[in-house]
Order: C-alpha cells, then sequence, then structure tokens
C-alpha cells in the first residue's frame, strides 16, 4: 500500500455496525468496497480521493524491462497508472455508482416510512488519487513546511467534516436493521425491536441484506462492481514490488544518499513512518521531519526510485492480469453493468 495508507490519520471514530457506512453512501466509498486500496479502517469514513482513470497510455509494460518509457516523462506520479486500473471504476464512475446506491436506498427506507439521507462526501486530504503517494512523498514545495504530513489546510476541512459527520443523529437500532438487514452484526442486530428482530418493521419484511443489500442487488453488484480480486492484486502487486531485486538495488542508493545527508534509513517507508513524525494536533510540524522529508524528496529525485519501482509494479501487474485474464474479464463486464444500472437510477428519490 501507499505511504498514505500506511500512515496513521487523525479520525474521529464513527460506529463499526452498517450505519456508519450507511452515513458515508452519499459518495465516499464504503471501506469494505472501496475500489483503491483501503483508505480508511472499515467503519470510519474515508476522503473522497478515489481511483484514477485506467487510460493506461504506455506506462512501461511488457516489452519495457524497466518500465520507464511513460514515467520518465513526469515526475510527478498523479499522473502514471498502472495495469489493474483497467478493471477499476473511474472516479467519476465510483461516484457516479455511490450516488445511485444512495438513492436506491433513500427510497427503500422512504417506503417503510423513513427518513434517511447519505451523509456528504468527506473532502479531499493528502494524496490527489491512488497514484500520488503509492511510492511515497514527492512534492518538495509542501514537504518544506509539512514534511510527511498533508496540506494543513486540507488537514483542517478534512477533521471539520468528520467532526460534523460525527454530530450526525444515529439510526435508530430498528433503523440500522433496515438498513443492514442480515448483513449486520448480532450485536447491532440484538439492540433491535422484537419486530424487527423478527425480520420485520410495520408488517413488512425487510430485504435480505437491508436496504442497502437491496440497492446494490438491483446495481448488479454487493460490491458496487468493484473486484475483490483486482483489490487483492493490487495490494499483492506493490508487496511484491518490494521484493524485486530493482528495488532493493535503488532502494540501497536511495538510503547511501541520506547517510550522506546524515539520515539513517534502510528503505523509503522508514522515513516516513519514522515514530517522530507521526501527527499530532498538538504540536507543529518539527524543523527535522521538514529537512528529513526534503532530503527524502532529493535522493529519491536522484537515483529515480519512484519510477524505477512503479516501472517493477507494471511489469508485476501485467504478469498478473496474463495469469488471472478470465476472471478479470468476468469481473469488468460485472462493472460495466453495474456503470449502465446506476446511470438508470434517477436522481429523484
Amino acid at each position: 500500500m501507499s505511504t498514505w495508507h500506511r500512515r496513521r490519520r487523525r479520525v474521529a471514530p464513527l460506529s463499526l455496525t452498517v450505519a456508519a457506512v450507511a452515513l458515508a453512501a452519499g459518495c465516499a466509498s464504503d471501506p469494505a468496497h472501496s475500489a483503491a486500496p483501503a483508505t480508511a479502517s472499515p467503519g470510519l469514513p474515508a476522503p473522497s480521493a478515489s481511483p484514477v482513470s485506467p487510460a493506461r497510455g504506455n506506462a512501461g509494460g511488457t516489452g519495457d524491462p524497466a518500465g520507464t518509457k511513460n514515467t520518465a516523462a513526469t515526475g510527478d506520479p498523479s499522473t502514471w497508472t498502472l495495469p489493474l486500473q483497467a478493471y477499476q471504476p473511474t472516479e467519476q464512475q465510483a461516484a457516479a455508482i455511490a450516488t445511485a446506491e444512495a438513492t436506491l436506498v433513500q427510497r427503500c427506507m422512504r417506503s417503510f416510512g423513513k427518513d434517511w439521507r447519505p451523509a456528504p462526501a468527506l473532502p479531499r486530504i493528502g494524496p490527489r488519487n491512488m497514484m500520488d503517494w503509492r511510492y511515497g512523498i514527492h512534492d518538495e514545495v509542501l514537504s518544506s513546511w509539512r514534511g510527511y504530513q498533508p496540506d494543513a489546510a486540507e488537514q483542517a476541512r478534512y477533521d471539520a467534516a468528520v467532526r460534523a459527520q460525527s454530530e450526525r443523529p444515529a439510526p435508530s437500532p430498528d433503523e440500522e436493521l433496515l438498513l443492514g438487514g442480515s448483513d449486520l452484526p448480532d450485536s447491532a442486530r440484538q439492540q433491535a425491536g422484537p419486530e424487527a428482530r423478527s425480520g420485520t418493521i410495520d408488517g413488512r419484511k425487510i430485504p435480505a441484506g437491508g436496504c442497502f443489500g437491496q440497492a446494490r442487488t438491483t446495481l448488479g453488484s454487493q460490491s458496487r462492481g468493484v473486484s475483490p480480486l483486482v483489490e487483492r492484486l493490487n495490494f499483492a502487486s506493490y508487496e511484491a514490488s518490494l521484493r524485486d531485486p530493482a528495488v532493493i538495488e535503488v532502494f540501497g542508493l536511495w538510503s547511501a544518499c541520506m547517510r550522506e545527508k546524515h539520515y539513517s534509513y534502510a528503505a523509503p517507508l522508514d522515513a516516513d513512518q519514522d515514530p517522530r513524525f507521526r501527527p499530532d494536533p498538538r504540536r507543529r510540524v518539527s524543523a527535522l521531519e521538514i529537512a528529513t522529508a526534503v532530503a527524502d524528496i532529493s535522493c529519491r529525485r536522484r537515483h529515480r526510485v519512484a519510477e524505477t519501482w512503479h516501472g517493477v509494479e507494471v511489469r508485476i501487474q501485467d504478469r498478473y492480469i496474463r495469469e488471472n485474464a478470465a476472471r478479470l474479464t468476468a469481473d469488468r463486464r460485472t462493472l460495466d453493468a453495474v456503470i449502465r444500472n446506476s446511470a438508470t437510477v434517477g436522481g429523484g428519490s
């Protein structure tokens, strides 16, 4: 996973039941079914950053062992792609699917006489997309005053939005059961009234997976068309890249460069995850963190760490696609169907 995904973020805890997922389902991704590597713990709201377009172009690919034909043209990883993105929804598609799902859930809830509204999407924070910080920080201007932390204004907006979401009225236990149905944890089901626990509300049967399950059935996928296989392969390719000889070699060059600057780290992520640089709202970003981050970026650029790393991961993902072609093709067909079905859901409720 990317640097951002591994870092500790300050988010306010919400209910760990389906109600928390329901509150965030208007536009933010359901953490259990995110199209990108997870950016929040289950039950916590995720920022609105979503997968980028799968328009891949030539990002190295097979036939380019170094995988740097395209990455050499720009030092901005947010403009790069990975092969598996061809099997993921674009940012716009993911938002449209989430909006259609929320519309269907709202209709379902209103059919039971319940007024449910999805929470607004949380503002974007940190990386601009799933590729931006996948291989670590690279914005020297931002790091020169924030070190390894996201932009201060973004952090403030995000924290305020999380607080606002946490202050929204929580659904009643019966409403939680109606939202999640049989997918709700037993501990939450037991808090509902006898009728709801028996599977009905006002004499009407609760859909098997609640209003969320019904909505996703209507759209054609219980995961919003997001392929669990693609998620697993995205994670696996990142982990495998860390063991690749080319990546190990370039990490060694980066480490030697950092030693020249009087910093001792074996690999780039070691600097980012230094306990001294953990986010802390009670303190300013230290001069040490800033100096380390700036040196980190300088050494990354000198030895083209991100370019090498990305090229290796492109090669790994190309192999995964060849090995899983039939399953990935089927998953892409499911996603295409969900996109079409979402387009037929009107905005009204």
